[in-house]
């Protein structure tokens, strides 16, 4: 079974020390550099944490190009 991430989870892993922003987090998710996340319930959305790592290896392949 795949580990689900709340919001909060995710705009650390992104920002490291410093969390990013929930709206750039959304902002990101359209943009398509931030993977979308998963509705568990009317108001609950939870994204894949292999998908959050995935993104982030891509963005650190990007880096060193």
């Amino acid at each position: 079974m795949q580990e689900l991430l709340d919001r909060a989870t995710v705009c650390q892993l992104f920002g490291g020390s410093k969390p990013i922003d929930p709206a750039t987090l959304y902002r990101g998710i359209k943009a398509k550099r931030y993977p979308p996340p998963i509705k568990v319930g009317p108001n609950s959305s939870r994204w894949l944490r292999a998908e959050v790592e995935a993104s982030l290896e891509a963005m650190k392949g990007a880096r060193n190009g």
